[in-house]
């Protein structure tokens, strides 16, 4: 019998080891078909990276070529460094050779702008709003900003809100908010954005679902303001049966102090950020100047995850993960009242200032309000009345604690009861009388003056005993 459990024994054994073998295999060849895959997915990204370039270079190489003009003629307007002549040749050059792009009549506005040639300007602008009317809008905005013209500059941007929709504004929108916020445009922008304003929240506001949505909002902003120390109350934490209830309710009662600082803050801010918004608004002329235009893009994209595949060594689903996360923070679109409660919230999130932040809270008040009224009404209904508590299993509740002698009685009168309950149990009364006897003695020695009482129920408990 031994002999067949030594037998069993090293049947077990040798499967275990079989099993193991058979699950380091089962890794080795599932390591194997990951390294293959991703070979295959590399030698193929190189061979479509080179394909695509070359589609790119055929269908679009001169936009590149295009756009590092367009900065360098940028520069020389600026510094007032390039002839008539030179910026005439090159322009016309660029017209010739992009036949599709916004940008290429865009450069010859300017060019013959520059020399006064009022007739081409006219010609290549309509050709150049033909093209991309929404690029062209900001690029001529931003420029005549640039360029200090700004008679100008208060045109294109009058044409660039009649682009905004308020149900859906570009990222890009609350730099040039803050840029006429700040005073970076001239002052007459101020009342031409003022005019905008005024008619989108009237489109926003004829249904209660976009106001309904911000007061909500605010209402968990305010909620976010209050703070309790977690040692603030420690015996209530411990013996308070409804503590959270309470923990809530002071909580939420703490955070006006909070959102009183919160809101001073904002608008006590001295802070000049115009320098900062003019570097941004240049930062867009640049990307709009630089960036690929839409017909490139598929292509792009498609060449920019090869080339992550690559860098990531045939791993698709890390290239895919890193190019997702590429986004341009300006393709994100949000109505104008989410916008404005975005800069309320946090602006540099956002990509606001606190002036922004100073003005969105100033457009927003009167929901603000709403949204604090409902936010107090709401908490203020659901606090507490008594506190519920259970001390060693003496059960009370107390509205405000000013009953502490009322409470003492109850504390005694429970204790009392207990101890009788006890001593009923028990068969002998000498157990009862030991009982009383140390009970008192106890309480003399080690609570002194409080101790009498305790001496009191051990002399009850003694009495008990004997009768």
């Amino acid at each position: 019998m031994s002999t067949v459990n030594v037998e069993l024994g090293g049947l077990n054994t040798k499967h275990d080891h079989l099993k193991s073998d058979l699950l380091q295999l089962a890794n080795s060849f599932s390591d194997f078909v990951e390294s293959d895959i991703k070979h295959k997915a590399l030698q193929l990204a190189e061979t479509r990276q080179g394909n695509l370039k070359q589609d790119l270079q055929i269908k679009f190489g001169y936009y590149a070529e295009v756009r590092r003009m367009a900065t360098g003629i940028l520069q020389g307007v600026d510094t007032g460094i390039i002839s008539d002549d030179t910026l005439r040749h090159t322009t016309e050059e660029v017209m010739i050779k992009a036949p599709n792009y916004w940008l290429a009549p865009s450069l010859v506005v300017l060019a013959s702008w520059i020399r006064d040639d009022k007739n081409t300007t006219e010609k290549a602008l309509t050709e150049s709003l033909k093209r991309d009317d929404y690029k062209t809008t900001l690029f001529f905005m931003l420029v005549m900003r640039r360029l200090g013209r700004n008679d100008a500059c208060l045109q294109w941007m009058h044409r660039y809100f009649l682009h905004q929709n308020p149900h859906n504004l570009d990222r890009e929108f609350i730099v040039i908010l803050e840029a006429i916020t700040t005073g970076v445009f001239q002052p007459a922008s101020h009342q031409l954005m003022i005019t905008n304003v005024k008619t989108w929240i009237d489109q926003l506001t004829q249904t209660d679902n976009y106001i309904d949505k911000q007061k909500a909002q605010w209402a968990e902003f305010f909620k976010t303001k209050g703070s309790l120390s977690g040692k603030k109350y420690p015996l209530l934490e411990e013996f308070a049966t409804n503590w959270d209830s309470l923990k809530s309710s002071v909580t939420q009662a703490r955070s006006h102090d909070a959102l009183d600082n919160h809101f001073k803050n904002i608008f006590e801010t001295t802070t000049d950020y115009s320098k900062s918004i003019k570097i941004q608004l240049d930062e867009i002329l640049s990307l709009l100047v630089t960036n690929f235009d839409d017909e490139e893009l598929p292509l792009q994209n498609e060449v920019r995850l090869n080339q992550l595949i690559i860098q990531k060594d045939g791993d698709k689903k890390a290239a895919q993960a890193l190019i997702d996360n590429e986004k341009h923070i300006f393709d994100e679109k949000v109505d104008f009242l989410q916008m404005l409660t975005n800069a309320a919230f946090d602006p540099e999130l956002s990509g606001a200032t606190k002036v922004t932040q100073a003005l969105a809270v100033s457009i927003s008040q009167p929901w603000i309000l709403e949204a604090h009224d409902t936010f107090t009404a709401d908490y203020r209904n659901k606090v507490e009345e008594k506190v519920e508590l259970i001390i060693d299993g003496f059960k009370t509740s107390t509205t405000d604690g000013t009953d502490e002698t009322e409470q003492l009685q109850k504390h005694d009168k429970y204790w009392a009861d207990f101890l009788e309950n006890e001593l009923k149990k028990l068969s002998s009364p000498k157990i009862g009388i030991i009982i009383g006897v140390l009970i008192a003695l106890l309480a003399l020695v080690i609570l002194g003056f409080i101790g009498i009482i305790g001496a009191l129920i051990g002399g009850i408990i003694i009495y008990s005993s004997i009768n």
